[in-house]
């Protein structure tokens, strides 16, 4: 099976779509931006730099050919896939 089938298989499997993906990595954003608090001036670099609407920008596709290309070079397997999207089902049922 390639890569993007197995990845397509275990979004379906763990019953997750995009914008689950994007919930999950919008979460991961925000508790990243909660612990710079302390640092104002960094998420003022962080805001002003145009790094956050890099990172925001198609994330959720991003985020998906990261772990196909991951994969197929063999640095990650598909426990660890499924690990993400465990993580990321289980954040799904805290949202409203």
């Amino acid at each position: 099976m390639n890569v993007h089938k197995l990845v397509k298989s275990l979004m379906e499997e763990y019953n997750i779509e995009l914008d689950d993906i994007r919930w999950y990595l919008s979460n991961s954003i925000a508790r990243r931006i909660l612990s710079m608090e302390k640092l104002p001036e960094e998420l003022t670099r962080y805001i002003w730099s145009g790094k956050l609407d890099s990172d925001i920008f198609n994330m959720e596709e991003r985020y998906i050919t990261e772990l196909e290309d991951l994969l197929e070079r063999n640095l990650i397997d598909e426990s660890a896939i499924r690990e993400y999207f465990s993580e990321t089902s289980a954040l799904k049922c805290t949202r409203s």
